[in-house]
């Protein structure tokens, strides 16, 4: 498989745009907390857009009994396979009433594209939090199998691709061994 480059956010790049949804005169009020719900679970679950907000006939909304305690359980789009996920800090009692999400698709899309560019200053789509998801779970120290199960990647080479050499984090280990 030929190494992809994709975009990813940083942590940090994450939390700007969760910032940003309070302020932002992009979003109508009344939607804002549904996007803010959107976006956690896009970056602090890895879940697919389609995976929150649904799609078609294919694939159902998150829904509120899906979600227990310290997990959710997704109903994939990708083979309709279903797995595991952590479920965000972040997600608490008051934002579970904003489930199911209730924007579309495109607008979701639309909307994480615009903050992209006024925000970071830079393109970015929905995707892009599931990458930054995948990367920052590697970079902090998750195994990659385990990676693999919460990112529903059917083969362990597909997760591989988010390895990033990280030349700091290389030196640092290397002194930890000798």
């Amino acid at each position: 498989m030929a190494n992809r480059l994709f975009k990813i956010i940083t942590k940090e790049e994450f939390e700007k745009i969760l910032k940003a949804v309070s302020t932002t005169k992009v979003v109508k009020q009344k939607y804002k907390n549904q996007f803010r719900v959107a976006i956690i679970l896009g970056f602090e679950a890895g879940l697919r857009i389609s995976e929150i907000v649904g799609h078609k006939d294919t694939v159902p909304p998150l829904q509120l009994e899906n979600v227990a305690e310290n997990y959710l359980r997704i109903v994939s789009g990708k083979g309709g396979k279903d797995r595991i996920v952590p479920r965000p800090r972040r997600l608490n009692q008051s934002s579970l009433r904003y489930i199911p999400v209730k924007i579309p698709r495109r607008s979701l899309q639309r909307w994480i594209t615009k903050m992209g560019r006024e925000v970071l200053k830079k393109e970015i789509t929905f995707h892009t939090l599931r990458h930054g998801f995948v990367t920052n779970c590697i970079n902090r120290g998750m195994a990659l199998h385990e990676v693999q199960m919460f990112a529903g990647h059917s083969r362990l080479d597909t997760t591989g691709i988010y390895l990033h050499a990280n030349p700091e984090q290389a030196l640092k280990k290397y002194e930890e061994v000798f």
